[in-house]
């Protein structure tokens, strides 16, 4: 009859709920099955993996920051010529792509910043509005080649990209003039090149990359 005086017992605190496996990202354009390996970038200071296929020169993936999450991507999605691999094999693959790449061998054309690449825009369109040289302009060959794999090369179908190098020499003083152009044509195709790239680039290539639109 006395049992209301009894202390209650405590409540149980709540389990934490189980932290969520992140989702394996799907390949990009349904490249699915390629043989291949992991490569890496770093952008704005952080490293991002991807899936790439050597011998078709395509990007497979989209950029993924967890190293994990790339070995299980690479683990559902890719393989290597001797065939399929689990997880920790891709995961060590994986560490090789940290400090080294077989794709660009300098680190520093491997790393870019959202900042740079809207000043490469803000570059052109000065050029573009002003019709002067701009010294030192450039545009990293293996960003431009890895949007390129990303998109499956359908930039270079939809634009003029044969000449893309020498566009750059040429807005950054480096090559002279061809007769009968201006640099404000030069500009404006580079630009069209460039947004080309980015656009045409799958999954969270674009957005990721979007500063380079102008």
């Amino acid at each position: 009859m006395f049992d209301f005086f009894k202390k209650k017992s405590p409540a149980s605190a709540p389990t934490p709920a189980a932290e969520a496996t992140p989702a394996i990202p799907l390949p990009l354009d349904g490249r699915e099955g390629h043989v291949g390996a992991i490569e890496s970038l770093t952008l704005d200071g952080t490293m991002y993996f991807f899936g790439f296929d050597f011998g078709s020169d395509l990007v497979l993936s989209p950029l993924i920051a967890d190293i994990d999450l790339a070995a299980r991507f690479a683990s559902r999605h890719m393989a290597q010529r001797d065939g399929l691999h689990d997880e920790a094999y891709w995961r060590e693959l994986a560490g090789y792509a940290v400090e080294g790449s077989e794709l660009c061998t300098e680190a520093a054309s491997r790393t870019f910043t959202t900042a740079s690449l809207a000043q490469t825009v803000a570059s052109l369109a000065r050029v573009h509005r002003e019709g002067s040289v701009e010294p030192g302009f450039a545009v990293g060959y293996h960003l431009r080649y890895l949007l390129g794999a990303a998109g499956g090369w359908q930039a270079l179908e939809e634009t003029d990209a044969d000449d893309v190098d020498e566009w750059i020499n040429v807005i950054g003083g480096n090559e002279p003039l061809a007769e009968g152009a201006t640099l404000q044509e030069i500009a404006g195709r580079l630009q069209a090149h460039l947004n080309a790239l980015v656009d045409a680039a799958p999954g969270n290539w674009s957005t990721k990359f979007a500063a380079l639109k102008g």
